[in-house]
């Protein structure tokens, strides 16, 4: 992945903030869930633990990702992103805390609940997931032209 591809795909992650989550234990199942992202492409999500995908997560660590702008014409040049990856819960409070912050710049608005002292306290349930990428499928029709899409290998 070249410069231009990564600025290009970064900034489009930085537009958007919600991701389809697919998980498989053994059927598939699909979660829309807030996410942020580090310069790696990883992606970051909050969810509890008791959820359907984070039960899948805990048999099968390997997930599927849709991020896309749903608002876009079907006239109008396309963007979007699906990735295959590997998710695994965020173990240890000083890692959680680092990704809480990079979530919260993501997705503002639940710093006053979803934080560590409600973790700690159990007032809350959730954690935080983290998907490392193993495949990105790029979609940028305007950067790609009519091909429309680039596949990195991670």
């Amino acid at each position: 992945m070249d410069n231009k591809d990564k600025e290009k795909l970064e900034k489009f992650l930085n537009a958007n903030n919600l991701m389809t989550l697919a998980t498989a234990n053994p059927k598939p199942w699909v979660a829309t869930v807030y996410y942020a992202f580090d310069k790696g492409f990883n992606l970051y999500f909050v969810s509890s633990p008791n959820s359907k995908h984070s039960h899948d997560i805990e048999k099968n660590k390997n997930v599927a990702i849709a991020i896309y702008d749903s608002h876009t014409k079907n006239s109008e040049s396309k963007t979007g992103l699906q990735l295959q990856g590997v998710a695994s819960r965020i173990k240890g409070w000083d890692m959680t805390t680092k990704m809480l912050k990079i979530w919260h710049k993501s997705a503002p608005g639940m710093e006053d609940i979803v934080n560590i002292k409600n973790m700690k306290a159990k007032v809350i349930s959730s954690r935080v997931y983290k998907i490392t990428p193993t495949i990105i499928k790029f979609f940028n029709q305007d950067l790609y032209g009519e091909e429309g899409y680039r596949v990195f290998k991670l």
